[in-house]
């Protein structure tokens, strides 16, 4: 059952991210930087909360008696993913949708395959697999080799985008 559930949240997940480029071609006249933001203050600042009192009970109560670094850090990294977006958007901005979310998803994808085992390695943790673990064993080979696979993907779209 939880597989099938992850299949349905995938859906959802992959659903809604697709449809955020739904309104591209009613907005042609607009500022790249226009469109961005008024996509930014719904899917950062209205949704995240509404969706959040809507499905978590006592949500204010948690954020109330979460600690106060523990809300810095959650900050912190949404200003990082809002660059993340805004440098993908700016992406598909100047590459295309097709070719720029091939090329940054598809590096996305490598890097976020390898930074946590490279992470691992410096810093062990039990039941995390490293950077060595995967080198040196058979499903970790197939793993780097799915990597390389998606590189060369990465290569292929980047020539056919010079093309």
């Amino acid at each position: 059952m939880q597989a099938i559930f992850g299949i349905i949240f995938h859906f959802i997940g992959g659903f809604a991210s697709g449809s955020f480029y739904i309104p591209y071609k009613k907005v042609k006249g607009w500022a790249w930087e226009s469109f961005w933001i008024v996509g930014g203050i719904f899917s950062w600042f209205i949704v995240p909360p509404l969706a959040a009192w809507l499905t978590i009970p006592g949500f204010a109560k948690i954020i109330e008696h979460t600690n106060g670094h523990i809300l810095i850090l959650t900050y912190l990294f949404g200003v990082l993913w809002g660059i993340g977006g805004l440098t993908y958007g700016l992406g598909v901005r100047y590459l295309g949708v097709a070719l720029g979310s091939s090329i940054i998803l598809g590096l996305c994808s490598v890097f976020g395959a390898l930074i946590p085992s490279v992470y691992y390695d410096f810093f062990p943790t039990a039941g995390k697999d490293t950077i060595t673990i995967l080198m040196t064993s058979h499903w970790g080979q197939m793993v780097l080799l799915g990597i390389a696979v998606c590189v060369l993907g990465i290569i292929t779209c980047g020539y056919a985008g010079v093309m």
